[in-house]
């Protein structure tokens, strides 16, 4: 008995092989072709959504040149290696995510978004740092000083030691960071907190004389509520300086002194 097998299967599965393969050419002389071509222009973007000055085009293209000891204009495409591009450009502490690639016209594009400072860490006998908004720890800059939230006082030097993300010790410390960057009212009231030896949180508002002592960053929930209230309902009925002390850090009050 012959088995016949039906035509337009193997037809459609030659078609569709033929496709693969003329794709795939088309790709090859499209890559061959780019490659050849001289790299006559470099495109530099940096993200700036958050008016940080870290890194400037001049920094990107020193970066990608070594300091101009080598050159990308004028050179093969062929001979330039985006991946070698992107880790020079990578390695410069304010720079959070770079993404080199050609175009068609043979130009290079990079694409540059810089770390956005949280808050900044004043380390007693050491340099300051900047903590980002993914929990990573930044260097200072002689360029340009961002606008953020101060943390002072001894416990910042364990705070500085080591990134913020996943860590039991500073992710509270960063909690309450965010909780105070994240209200229009607070972070603008509140520039700067200092924490002690223990770990413990004394911030000092913008407006009126008090110091609040919020105590360790441990039920965040609560201790805002009570610093809401404060605000809300003690502050307009008694006066900006009527006190000159309130504490946050015992269960279901708040003192004023």
């Amino acid at each position: 008995m012959k088995i016949q097998f039906p035509k337009f299967k193997i037809k459609s599965s030659v078609i569709a092989l033929f496709w693969v393969i003329t794709i795939f050419s088309l790709m090859a002389f499209v890559h061959k072709r780019q490659q050849n071509k001289i790299c006559q222009k470099v495109n530099i973007s940096i993200e700036n959504d958050y008016d940080n000055y870290f890194i400037e085009n001049i920094d990107v293209q020193n970066l990608m040149t070594k300091n101009e000891n080598e050159n990308l204009i004028n050179n093969i495409h062929a001979f330039i290696t985006l991946k070698t591009l992107e880790k020079r450009i990578k390695s410069h502490g304010f720079v959070e995510k770079v993404v080199v690639c050609k175009d068609l016209a043979g130009s290079i594009d990079v694409e540059v978004v810089q770390y956005q400072p949280l808050v900044r860490l004043g380390v007693p006998g050491n340099e300051d740092a900047y903590v980002s908004s993914s929990g990573k720890i930044l260097p200072m800059s002689n360029r340009f000083t961002a606008r953020c939230m101060v943390l002072t006082g001894a416990f910042t030097s364990l705070l500085a030691q080591k990134d913020w993300t996943k860590d039991s010790i500073r992710t509270p410390y960063f909690d309450f960071v965010k909780r105070i960057n994240n209200d229009e009212f607070l972070s603008t009231l509140m520039p700067q907190a200092d924490i002690n030896w223990k770990g413990e949180i004394f911030i000092y508002p913008q407006l009126g004389k008090q110091v609040i002592e919020f105590g360790k960053p441990t039920e965040l929930d609560i201790k805002f509520a009570k610093l809401q209230s404060f605000y809300k309902k003690i502050i307009p009925s008694k006066g900006w300086n009527a006190y000159s002390f309130v504490s946050l850090k015992y269960k279901n009050q708040i003192i004023c002194e």
